[in-house]
């Protein structure tokens, strides 16, 4: 099946995948300052979340930011807001300083 990648562009819209296709979210993330992005539950009955990894250029001191990408599967017809927010999980929500959402269908075929 074939993958379809999102970034913080396409925040905002309505995506319609097929079962059994992956999504691959790509948004920037400056880590070593502490804020990452953070995902919350979500149905994994429509999408599944399968992983999540930063990539971070060989040079990258602190301050210096990276990627973050995730990595879903659509399961199951139906329909999931994908919500995610860039903070700082130990100050909490106050600390958000970029959101990112996408509405997420999956159909049959």
């Amino acid at each position: 099946m074939s993958e379809v990648t999102l970034s913080q562009a396409d925040s905002g819209t309505v995506l319609t995948l097929k079962r059994g296709q992956t999504l691959i979210l790509r948004l920037d993330e400056n880590s070593t300052t502490g804020y990452r992005w953070s995902l919350p539950a979500l149905d994994t009955e429509v999408l599944q979340f399968k992983s999540d990894d930063i990539n971070l250029p060989s040079n990258t001191g602190i301050g210096g930011g990276g990627q973050r990408v995730f990595t879903f599967e659509a399961n199951n017809p139906g329909q999931v807001k994908l919500q995610l927010k860039n903070l700082r999980d130990w100050v909490g929500e106050e600390s958000t300083i970029e959101q990112f959402q996408v509405t997420v269908q999956v159909s049959e075929l």
